[in-house]
């Protein structure tokens, strides 16, 4: 069989939204704040979960240095940190893993990570 290469968006994680592990739940935050910053409406809007559920995973992501916080205009700001990305390269590895052996066949992964199945 020919090897072929998808693409998959993380956005779409979103599928099975009361499913989701507490890592995917990690993986989508970190990766909404991975530019310069974003506020707690368009993680809340990304990740698709409540605002308390939110906060908890904030608080959690900050303490863990996953996360960084700004203020800027009076607006507190999220960004990823370094420690953020790191984790994000490792779970992306595991999902690739996962990907290849064909059980996880609709996870998602953002449009950079490339996965060759046979």
């Amino acid at each position: 069989m020919a090897n072929y290469k998808r693409e998959l968006n993380l956005r779409r994680l979103a599928w099975r939204k009361r499913n989701r592990s507490h890592y995917e739940i990690i993986a989508s935050m970190i990766e909404a704040a991975k530019d310069n910053g974003t506020s707690r409406y368009s993680l809340s809007k990304h990740v698709g979960c409540s605002y308390v559920e939110l906060k908890k995973y904030l608080e959690s992501l900050n303490e863990m240095g996953f996360i960084e916080t700004d203020i800027k205009g009076g607006r507190v700001l999220y960004r990823a940190s370094e420690k953020g990305f790191a984790f994000l390269r490792q779970f992306y590895a595991l999902l690739e893993i996962m990907l290849s052996t064909r059980t996880c066949g609709n996870i998602a992964l953002p449009k950079h990570v490339k996965v060759c199945e046979s």
